[in-house]
């Protein structure tokens, strides 16, 4: 008899955690299911957008605030909406009425600014649209003055609550979009058809050289020691290996996690904080025990690949070349370690990638224009970013003797952090090849576009 008690309660034992399996299974699927209809109807709702006329893409009028910070409309402050979720970086709405920068108000707006319900099988929930206005720090004043250069779409959704998965974050989306009268300044590389007189973009990845385009985010890992050539592949420590991939296409949502849970990695595990070691993310460069812009660091400095990184763009394809018409902008989600307050200044180094005579590769600067015989651009910042991820602006005009890059050469670009003093803390940290955090270099061209392979 006992014996068979037993039986039966291991038995229900058993199920029951078949149950719970079963149901955890259900939840998870049904959380996959929500975030990609989530995804597919905000991406139809940038569609419709982007297919109105450019005076149409304004609200109607202000949103209302929110008292509940789970709700995006929690970032609306007067007139205003913060690009950052945690309501940092505020940018003034495109609504009716709004002023512009050029004289007069905003008028031809269509958008509502009321949340409307959307509903696709047995998902369901509210989207909410917002339009803010943004200076475009790589097209030149003369071209695009003012800070009311492009305007930026966010559509943002929330989800009903249901009980078996309960109550979720919102999930959104952005696009930029032009005027179509004033001098477009997007790029054309991955779309392949290319415009004369524009910007062509190369987006910062984590993927060596080595390798014809970005590659999946796989995890943290050490810094990769970039000094070298591609051939060399991906190296770590003192040895010198390929530098990592500019590429020209933005990074992607992984479609599998909402927007706001897209992963954010350690690119140098080997470059550790004292305080809150497992806290930092992205690039750490250390910072330089030498005097001035380092390009080419020395052993006697530490280890040389965690004090400079570099980049390099594809090579440009046979029977084509990229005009380098001398202007150009990075673009760089930066912070300090540890949230620690102090000024910093970083170099930028901006270079071409040739072939010898003998197929040696080597570095061809450019020429900083408003810095005497400088092969750099520095950047300083009284505070640098410190707790919040912050996209910095580094304008550079340049000489390059050559002109043009011809076929098989590449676009390079390098940072290092400057000396202690300037930067009294152990390093800066560098986000990139992240779908919020897309660090990019952009150079004017007047040539039409190449498609890079």
């Amino acid at each position: 008899m006992i014996e068979v008690v037993i039986s039966t309660l291991m038995l229900a034992l058993g199920s029951m955690g078949v149950m719970s399996v079963v149901d955890a299974s259900t939840r998870n699927n049904y959380r996959v299911e929500q975030s990609q209809v989530v995804v597919n109807v905000l991406q139809g709702e940038l569609e419709r957008i982007k297919e109105l006329p450019y005076t149409e893409v304004a609200l109607t009028g202000l949103p209302a605030h929110s008292a509940d910070q789970k709700n995006p409309s929690w970032r609306v402050s007067s007139g205003n909406f913060a690009m950052s979720s945690d309501g940092t970086n505020l940018r003034p709405l495109v609504a009716n009425g709004s002023v512009l920068a050029g004289g007069g108000t905003v008028t031809g707006g269509t958008l509502s600014p009321t949340p409307k319900p959307f509903s696709s099988g047995d998902v369901r929930g509210v989207i909410y649209t917002y339009v803010v206005w943004v200076n475009d720090a790589s097209c030149p004043e003369a071209v695009c003055p003012g800070s009311q250069d492009l305007k930026r779409v966010i559509v943002a959704a929330t989800l009903d609550a249901s009980a078996a998965i309960g109550e979720r974050s919102y999930q959104e989306l952005h696009t930029d979009i032009v005027d179509p009268d004033v001098t477009p300044v997007s790029n054309a590389v991955p779309g392949g058809s290319g415009q004369e007189g524009t910007f062509a973009t190369f987006w910062l990845t984590d993927t060596p050289c080595n390798n014809s385009d970005r590659q999946p985010l796989t995890g943290d890992h050490n810094t990769h020691n970039t000094l070298g050539t591609c051939g060399a592949g991906m190296k770590t420590g003192n040895t010198a290996g390929a530098p990592d991939l500019m590429f020209t296409e933005p990074p992607k949502l992984d479609p599998d996690l909402p927007p706001d849970q897209q992963p954010l990695f350690d690119y140098s595990t080997d470059v550790e904080p004292l305080t809150n070691p497992t806290g930092d993310r992205g690039l750490q460069v250390r910072n330089s025990t030498l005097p001035g812009c380092i390009f080419s660091p020395s052993i006697v400095d530490g280890v040389p690949g965690q004090k400079v990184h570099r980049w390099l763009s594809p090579p440009v394809p046979s029977g084509l070349q990229l005009l380098l018409d001398g202007d150009a902008n990075l673009s760089l989600w930066t912070r300090t370690l540890n949230g620690a307050t102090h000024p910093g200044r970083i170099c930028v180094f901006l270079f071409a990638r040739k072939l010898n005579a003998l197929g040696i590769p080597i570095d061809v600067p450019m020429v900083n224009q408003e810095i005497t015989n400088a092969t750099w651009f520095p950047h300083e910042e009284a505070t640098w970013p410190k707790d919040n991820w912050t996209e910095i602006s580094v304008p550079m005009k340049f000489l390059y003797a050559a002109g043009a890059l011809l076929p098989g050469e590449r676009l390079g670009l390098a940072i290092s952090v400057e000396k202690g003093g300037t930067n009294p803390g152990d390093g800066l940290e560098f986000m990139y090849d992240h779908p919020s955090f897309d660090s990019r270099l952009q150079v004017k061209t007047s040539s039409v576009l190449p498609i890079f392979d």
